[in-house]
């Protein structure tokens, strides 16, 4: 008897296999919600300074990530949480994948990393404002109202009075901006997100004009006028030399929006002007009690002009 040899495994037969399960579609769906999220996440940073592309805000994160790491994961986890929530709502898909629903809670995160130590408390509470910040602004949205940074400034000041039962260890200061210099401009672009060096800002400053030149010019034009008559006031007024970084970030912010709004540009500087003067005017009245304003004029200064001036365009955003 010959001893038998075994066939090749070419010419073997292919031994028998279970037969595949077909993929959840549950599981399917729920990968391709998170694929499709992922646009809306990058996006909610750019929204901050009225952009509605993924791809800047990408590089706006990547810039936070130089200049403050530990605010930039905060800033990130954030957005992610109210891009899920938002989803979990069935909020409109074009809105969050630009990021209209969920910047608010990117700058909530992004302040509670720059400003303090996160423990057990701070986590929970952030997921609380991420959820009252997108609930808020969505609201805004469905009655066509410009929430601007309205609920972030609405989350802070909830947070700034729970401080003593929170007990929450602050984190060492950022650098101020330097009013002497120009650069002021560019570092008050950067302050907006707590981003504090000069070159930094400038970069912000950067990637805003590359999408949209005109209006990021004009922002900073109305910046710099605003520096200059802030300058020619605290040399008269030497107080409201404490109010400048405010002023920066909240009077270039003005400006922007106004510009992204289709208000034409005397209404940006009329705009920028109003909210150094609310700045001055809140740093008088809270700066006593130890109540940051935060965004809060920015807020102010543009309501009132869109309530009172013609739109000369379709405005880029909302």
């Amino acid at each position: 008897m010959s001893i038998p040899h075994p066939l090749p495994a070419s010419a073997q037969p292919a031994p028998p296999t279970a037969p595949t399960a077909p993929a959840s579609p549950g599981a399917a769906a729920g990968h391709h919600g998170l694929i499709d999220a992922l646009p809306g996440v990058a996006a909610n940073f750019a929204q901050i300074y009225f952009v509605p592309s993924a791809s800047a805000g990408l590089l706006l994160f990547a810039v936070l990530a130089l200049a403050d790491f530990p605010a930039a994961i905060t800033g990130l986890a954030a957005s992610v949480a109210a891009s899920c929530f938002a989803s979990a709502l069935r909020l409109p898909h074009t809105l969050r994948r630009n990021g209209l629903l969920g910047y608010n809670a990117t700058l909530t995160g992004i302040a509670f990393g720059a400003l303090w130590k996160p423990d057990t408390t701070y986590i929970a509470w952030l997921a609380v404002c991420v959820c009252l910040t997108v609930i808020s602004t969505a609201a805004l949205a469905q009655r066509s109202r410009p929430a601007l940074t309205g609920p972030f400034i609405g989350a802070m000041a909830l947070t700034w009075a729970m401080q003593p039962w929170l007990h929450w260890l602050p984190r060492t200061g950022a650098l101020a901006c330097d009013m002497g210099t120009p650069g002021f401009v560019f570092c008050s672009v950067g302050q907006v997100v707590f981003v504090a060096p000069l070159v930094l800002g400038l970069l912000t400053w950067y990637i805003l004009a590359l999408w949209n030149p005109r209006a990021t010019l004009w922002a900073l034009a109305a910046d710099i006028a605003v520096w200059s008559a802030l300058g020619a006031l605290t040399t008269l007024w030497p107080t409201t030399l404490a109010q400048a970084g405010g002023v920066g970030i909240n009077a270039f912010l003005a400006a922007l929006g106004l510009g992204m709004f289709g208000r034409r540009p005397a209404a940006r500087f009329a705009g920028a002007l109003l909210a150094g003067v609310i700045c001055i005017a809140l740093g008088a009245v809270l700066g006593p009690l130890g109540w940051p304003y935060f965004t809060l004029p920015f807020n102010l200064a543009v309501w009132i002009v869109l309530g009172t001036t013609a739109q000369r365009g379709q405005p880029i955003a909302a």
